[in-house]
């Protein structure tokens, strides 16, 4: 079951007049993955635009079809539906459905975090329905929304920002009941200029909370928590952290090669709860800390986080562990990167017990102004940090390279970085695999699967 399965469906979520009645089996906005039946949404974007496409869409079996190019405005197939905007015709459609809807309704958004705390919260809240993939933009977030499971008790979905704007455009569409900001950290300053900055956009989320919802946050920083404290008075906040300042903290922490047990406390709750997972590092039992705090929000049960959190570590939502060159351990972190997040990964080495760890960093994109400086900073973080082996591919890396020092090392070229691993990488070695998703770092891990 869909929100909009017909012609009548999506006549009343986007306000328009379609007469004639057609099922609509699914939704899609890229006519690579159009099947037949589907509404096909052609949207114009900075480097694309799907109205080029409609004649593909046409012939693949496109139910109907949603257009802005003006060729369409007064198109005799009475399949293809003219709005001025597609995308936001694709906000319209999302922003009714959600005044329809009667669940509870969870933003998430931060520097980090994002994608695992909705998977973790998503699954440890029964009918629930979460963002597809990381649909978490102006296009995919209403996408998240228009494919959610009208039956579900519970939508949690993730919100993105690179401009500011970007989380008040998406957090006005949602109106969540409850907003998670998992953290702030160096991301995106390309547009967003500085730390202050990324506070800024990712708290345009609180202004959208519903009355009397709740505003879930770490406590770490006392700044940022007097902040969001300033911006409403009519919701509740509820805060995690690793001090036991926090509503949320984590006790009696033990971390392994292959999990972490600790206790989720709160002497403000009177609460402890023994927690044990796979999902390795500090800013796992912060995520689980938000998890948790989120199901507490709404009563959710103790056993159903539990079942929750048991099936995300089987899952493994980051961080995969397998063999790779000669043996060797590597952790594949490949799915995005920014100076906080490397740090993090880099905090791992602290849970395995091998001869020497090896760092593979490829650039980490959209630092604006501050790249050399951040990129210099996570190699003097790996120096200090029990890396043996520093490897940098792309470009920036270099100044990751130049302040690692000695045993540092530095590629543009893909097949000499390949080349050198082979002949480097040795059976007892831990290496870990981080990078912004547009390096395409895992490319690395595939090269290399015959040489285990």
């Amino acid at each position: 079951m869909k929100f909009i399965s017909s012609s009548e469906d999506l006549s009343k979520y986007l306000e328009i007049s379609i007469k004639k009645s057609i099922e609509i089996k699914s939704i899609s906005t890229d006519t690579r993955t159009l099947n037949k039946g589907s509404l096909f949404i052609a949207i114009k974007g900075e480097f694309f635009d799907g109205n080029n496409h409609i004649d593909e869409a046409i012939k693949k079996g496109a139910s109907l079809i949603i257009s802005d190019s003006k060729e369409y405005l007064d198109s005799k197939n009475k399949r293809i539906i003219y709005v001025k905007n597609s995308v936001l015709a694709l906000k319209k459609i999302a922003k009714n459905i959600i005044k329809e809807y009667q669940g509870n309704i969870i933003g998430i958004t931060g520097s980090n975090g994002k994608t695992t705390t909705t998977q973790l919260i998503t699954n440890s809240i029964k009918r629930s329905s979460s963002t597809l993939k990381n649909f978490n933009n102006e296009i995919g977030m209403p996408l998240s929304i228009i494919h959610a499971n009208p039956k579900s008790k519970t939508l949690v979905i993730e919100m993105g920002a690179s401009k500011p704007k970007d989380i008040h455009y998406l957090s006005s569409v949602l109106k969540p009941s409850i907003g998670v900001i998992t953290n702030i950290g160096n991301s995106h300053l390309k547009n967003l200029i500085n730390i202050k900055g990324v506070l800024k956009v990712k708290s345009e989320l609180v202004s959208n909370i519903k009355k009397n919802g709740y505003l879930v946050v770490p406590s770490e920083n006392s700044t940022h928590l007097k902040f969001w404290r300033k911006i409403r008075n009519d919701i509740h906040i509820m805060t995690f952290g690793l001090k036991s300042d926090a509503d949320f903290y984590p006790k009696n922490i033990r971390s392994y090669s292959n999990k972490i047990e600790f206790n989720i406390c709160s002497k403000k709750y009177n609460l402890n709860i023994k927690i044990s997972t796979t999902l390795l590092g500090d800013h796992n039992i912060k995520n689980i800390l938000a998890t948790f705090a989120v199901g507490f929000c709404i009563n959710n049960p103790i056993g159903s986080f539990l079942r929750g959190l048991e099936k995300s570590s089987v899952n493994h939502l980051r961080q995969k562990q397998s063999k790779w060159i000669k043996g060797s351990l590597l952790i594949d972190d490949t799915y995005n990167a920014n100076p906080e997040s490397v740090k993090k990964s880099i905090d791992l080495i602290k849970n395995f017990n091998k001869k020497r760890a090896v760092f593979i960093l490829g650039d980490m994109k959209e630092l604006g102004r501050f790249r050399k400086k951040l990129h210099k900073e996570v190699g003097t973080y790996a120096k200090s940090h029990k890396v043996g082996l520093f490897i940098g591919f792309g470009n920036l890396t270099r100044f990751s390279v130049s302040a690692f020092g000695k045993n540092g090392f530095f590629f543009s070229d893909k097949e000499q970085l390949n080349e050198f691993l082979v002949n480097n990488i040795k059976k007892e070695d831990l290496v870990i695999l981080k990078g912004s998703r547009g390096m395409r770092m895992e490319q690395f891990i595939n090269t290399h699967r015959g040489n285990i």
